[in-house]
């Protein structure tokens, strides 16, 4: 787990750590299960107070992130749907399974019942991208309708655990942030896609090739995302670079922050606001999806929807 600290940023290492850890797991950097150093042990390794870490520790696991337990130590929360580049045989994979329901003591009528559940199941009418930060939707919208001919549709964690019965005609599409919280009641797990979060590697890069004293303005529609990659730039350099968040609603100070950066990072729903307004400075955009979680999403609806 890659974790780095600046003592003297006005965020708060507890924050720095949180957005960190929870970014690494999102775009799939650690993995469901994974375990993560002890409490002790980073705080030793950042040179910083355990308490800090604990507390760190406990709103990951709060959120549903991590899977903190005495004498077992800390892990990654949940499973996420194994995903491997290595073909494997379906012939294996299907004597697996019989091997498996017939030693817990269902019989060919059970498994011929579950067959023809799933053969008659109504094609998908929609996709459901499911957040629990209402302000993410829209971007959310954003990078996904493009690329699809059916509904794309928004909803909150909160919204689908009161109802799992909206899954029902849908391809789940959700991130590592928010599957562990209702990954279990998906009514089919064949169309859930868990996305990996882009990890923000060329923005990253970005804000270490500026100049000290250099201004980074942050612009995006979702106060959400604002506070994230505040504190995620913090964790980067500190002091040494000023950060200025803008809400796209704050037409205002947008246009005079423009005007003074050196550098803009924005979402794919500032873009229409920014680029054609950023004269020669330069613009990075930050996409959540990368092409392939898109092609992942395609490839699903096509298999099983």
């Amino acid at each position: 787990m890659k974790i780095s600290i600046v003592k003297e940023s006005p965020v708060p290492i507890r924050d720095q750590l949180i957005e960190q850890i929870a970014l690494q797991i999102a775009s799939g950097t650690l993995k469901g299960k994974e375990k993560l150093p002890s409490i002790r042990a980073l705080a030793d390794r950042l040179g910083i107070h355990y308490s800090t870490v604990t507390a760190a520790y406990n709103h990951l696991a709060d959120v549903g992130l991590l899977d903190v337990r005495q004498g077992s130590g800390v892990r990654v929360a949940g499973k996420a749907p194994e995903r491997s580049d290595e073909k494997v045989d379906l012939g294996q994979l299907f004597r697996d399974f019989l091997a498996r329901i017939s030693e817990s003591g269902y019989s060919r009528d059970d498994l011929n019942k579950c067959v023809e559940k799933i053969s008659k199941r109504a094609p998908v009418k929609r996709i459901l991208a499911v957040d629990r930060n209402k302000d993410f939707h829209a971007i959310l919208l954003k990078e996904l309708k493009p690329h699809f001919s059916i509904p794309v549709e928004t909803c909150t964690v909160e919204e689908v655990l009161a109802n799992p019965a909206s899954m029902e005609d849908s391809l789940v599409v959700t991130s590592l942030y928010h599957l562990f919280s209702f990954q279990d009641k998906v009514p089919d797990p064949t169309r859930l896609v868990a996305c990996n979060i882009e990890p923000g590697r060329a923005e990253l890069d970005s804000i270490n090739d500026l100049k000290s004293g250099s201004l980074v303005l942050l612009v995006s529609g979702s106060q959400t995302m604002l506070n994230m990659a505040t504190k995620l730039l913090a964790a980067t350099r500190g002091e040494e670079v000023a950060v200025r968040s803008v809400l796209t609603s704050d037409q205002k100070e947008l246009s005079y922050m423009l005007k003074h950066s050196d550098l803009i990072i924005c979402d794919t729903t500032a873009e229409s606001e920014v680029v054609p307004n950023a004269g020669k400075t330069k613009v990075v955009v930050f996409r959540l999806y990368a092409n392939s979680t898109i092609d992942l999403i395609k490839e699903r609806l096509a298999k099983w929807g």
